[in-house]
């Protein structure tokens, strides 16, 4: 079809989406008209007019009922969007049925799989919530639904009136399957478009029912037991006919409340876990809660019980976890975690307590808590004159919609004089999802006033190459399941390698977790990563142990601060000349490219900070002992010839790339490219990248394999 052409649905997707109970149009735009393509029923109640009518007054007279204050505005970003396309967002009154409503609309352009650009507009009546500050405080903007606040205000009151009238009450927990990925495949654009359809939904079935928006892409109904399983279904059926063809399907948790002495939010918790019973069982669309779900939901309810006394009573302590720069095998920074030693049951897992936080709302009292422990931990290591090295903290993203995260956190910080190099703030992934240009905000803030920004969880499930174009961090944390089944001959291997090789490109550093062997620390720090953590290096300990400690009782030490300037900047330096079509090393010939590392000066010796397997495999070739490269090479060093130490001090001085001809290395006629990487003028140490060209007269694609080598008597 070509791309000037009226679009048209036909069969049973136009009338299926014609049917939809969602409030939305479809139009195109062409040589300057509007054309309309389908108008769903949704539409035609909530304008009171037939699919005709609306046409008409989309195509010739869009601005005659809408109110004369509003018109201006209306039009200026109606034409904006029509024009140029992207998306579209305003609030006006608009006369139906002879009086005037609130309307919010929503659109936004996308293209059919034939190639015509169309536009789709979903429409709601917010009249009753039109006062911008109640929208704000107990409505969530996006769905125009009362959110959880609100929820718990007057689902009280409706399940009074419901038990009066002798009407069981059961709350109903619906979950968005694969939202995760309908964000990623589609955008997070249309994935907005599918939650604003979804509480279309909702109202549509459940009509004067009580319900909410309580996160992402969860939902709460009170309602009567009575028929649930039909009206369940009634969902699933109109949330597929939705008017962007998406396969979209919830799954339900039911909770029947038959029993009194049980607070909202009890119940919603029933509610959720039951809906958590079956999300990955695509047969099954709702589960109502039974008496096995009883040990989850203790769980869950005391540590909402709790959470209050374990914070006054100091059960929820500060751990760090060692991160280790690759380069030096030493400590650069610390992680701060989250440990509940409850006086009943021990230690509990954070996998036991966070979510639960996090579903409640009361994650920022931890995060906030943690924060304020972290501050008083760097006070105190620097009374006692301790080593001190940047802690990295974990902000939820919830966080980021109830509070302004900066100026909460520079509060906290600059109340303890903590100087703002020393704190990392880590935002995970899964936050981008949502909120764009205010998450870029906060991380400009951020970086401004000199914390660093790291992005945790890279790689976990989300956009993660979106991302990484859309903001900018100091730090990638690559997912720990990037470690798991790791394997050196693996596909992970690759891939793991590219993305970090990507990451770099882009200046930014990266950090990868769950490093449990030294064959792991070894891939990881010839690939070009720059931290590391994991057991290898020890497990959480409580921060106190740190604070009488320069070694610690795994033997590692702590990275000289004074060089973090120096080693940040060889931490980006790559191993990444162009790739050459053969190896030379026999035994690496998974790594078919030039000979290059990145080696460090000091004393007129050098050491190997990173490098390939070529450059390993050449090292061995004059000389040195395999063992000793291809192992821990932290305390290898060599002192090379002096013309090569000549072109090494020149490169440090001149910034500049210098070029070594036919030095004799151990009886073998080498050259090599030396560029300048990283100088450090207090310790007179320097950083290069060499690149091995030349070996007795061969360039390196023609090099003989390791064995064939032989020092020249």
């Amino acid at each position: 079809m070509h791309k000037d052409a009226v679009y048209e649905f036909y069969g049973r997707q136009k009338n299926d989406m014609e049917a939809s109970a969602m409030p939305f149009i479809i139009f195109q735009h062409l040589e300057n008209d509007l054309h309309t393509v389908l108008i769903s029923d949704g539409a035609c109640r909530l304008f009171a007019q037939r699919r005709s009518e609306i046409a008409h007054i989309m195509e010739n007279a869009i601005y005659t009922s809408v109110h004369p204050e509003d018109v201006e505005r209306l039009s200026a970003g109606w034409t904006h969007f029509v024009a140029e396309g992207g998306s579209y967002n305003v609030v006006f009154k608009m006369l139906i049925n002879n009086s005037f409503r609130s309307i919010h609309a929503q659109g936004e352009s996308y293209t059919a799989d034939t190639g015509e650009k169309l536009y789709i507009l979903w429409c709601s009546d917010v009249t009753a919530i039109v006062n911008a500050e109640k929208i704000s405080t107990y409505y969530d903007k996006l769905t125009n639904m009362p959110n959880m606040s609100a929820f718990g205000i007057f689902a009280e009151q409706e399940r009074t009136r419901m038990r009066k009238k002798g009407i069981v009450p059961a709350f109903v927990y619906f979950d968005i399957r694969d939202m995760k990925a309908i964000n990623e495949k589609y955008g997070f654009s249309r994935g907005n478009g599918v939650l604003s359809g979804t509480a279309f939904v909702l109202k549509d079935v459940f009509e004067n029912d009580a319900m909410a928006r309580l996160s992402d892409d969860h939902f709460i109904v009170l309602t009567s037991k009575r028929h649930l399983e039909q009206k369940i279904e009634q969902v699933n059926d109109q949330i597929l006919r939705n008017p962007m063809g998406i396969p979209v399907q919830v799954c339900a948790g039911i909770y029947i409340d038959d029993k009194t002495g049980i607070d909202i939010f009890a119940s919603i918790d029933r509610a959720r876990i039951a809906c958590k019973s079956i999300k990955g069982d695509y047969n099954r669309k709702y589960h109502v809660f039974d008496r096995d779900m009883f040990t989850e939901y203790r769980q869950r309810r005391h540590v909402l019980n709790h959470f209050e006394e374990a914070l006054a009573n100091g059960c929820i302590r500060l751990y760090y976890m060692p991160i280790v720069r690759t380069v030096t095998g030493k400590i650069c920074d610390m992680e701060a975690l989250a440990r509940w030693i409850d006086p009943e049951k021990g230690m509990l897992p954070p996998a036991q307590f966070i979510p639960v936080l996090e579903d409640n709302r009361l994650i920022k009292r931890l995060d906030f808590y943690m924060l304020r422990k972290i501050c008083e931990s760097l006070s105190k290591q620097k009374r006692l004159n301790m080593p001190l090295v940047p802690v990295s903290v974990n902000i939820s993203r919830s966080n980021f919609e109830v509070c302004d995260v900066f100026d909460e956190v520079l509060a906290i910080v600059n109340e303890y004089n903590i100087a703002h190099h020393l704190l990392t703030v880590e935002i995970t992934e899964s936050a981008f999802i949502k909120n764009q240009q205010f998450l870029t905000n906060q991380i400009e803030r951020f970086r401004e006033a000199g914390f660093n920004v790291w992005m945790d969880d890279f790689g976990s499930e989300y956009s993660s190459l979106n991302t990484l174009q859309e903001y900018t961090f100091d730090l990638i944390k690559l997912d720990m399941r990037f470690m798991k089944n790791f394997s050196l001959t693996g596909k992970n291997r690759l891939i793991l390698s590219d993305v970090i090789s990507m990451i770099s490109k882009l200046g930014v550093s990266t950090l990868a977790e769950g490093v449990q062997t030294k064959e792991q620390l070894r891939f990881l720090r010839d690939a070009g990563c720059d931290k590391v953590q994991g057991f290898l290096f020890g497990k959480p300990m409580p921060c106190e142990y740190f604070y009488d400690k320069e070694i610690l009782y795994n033997g590692l030490s702590y990275d000289d601060t004074a060089k973090t300037a120096y080693y940040d900047k060889v931490s980006t330096a790559g191993l990444e000349p162009l790739p050459l079509v053969s190896e030379f090393s026999g035994g690496f010939d998974t790594d078919p490219i030039t000979p290059v590392a990145i080696l460090e000066f000091h004393d007129n010796k050098c050491r190997i900070l990173k490098a390939n397997n070529a450059y390993k495999a050449f090292l061995v070739a004059i000389g040195e002992k395999q063992e000793a490269i291809f192992d821990d090479y932290y305390d290898w060093y060599r002192q090379p010839s002096q013309r090569f130490m000549e072109a090494v001090k020149r490169c440090l001085s001149s910034h500049k790339t210098e070029g070594v001809f036919n030095v004799n290395e151990n009886g073998l006629i080498i050259s090599a490219n030396v560029s300048f990487v990283a100088y450090d003028p207090k310790s007179d140490t320097g950083a290069v990248q060499i690149i091995v060209t030349n070996v007795d007269g061969l360039i390196a694609r023609d090099l003989p394999k390791l064995g064939s080598f032989s020092s020249n008597p």
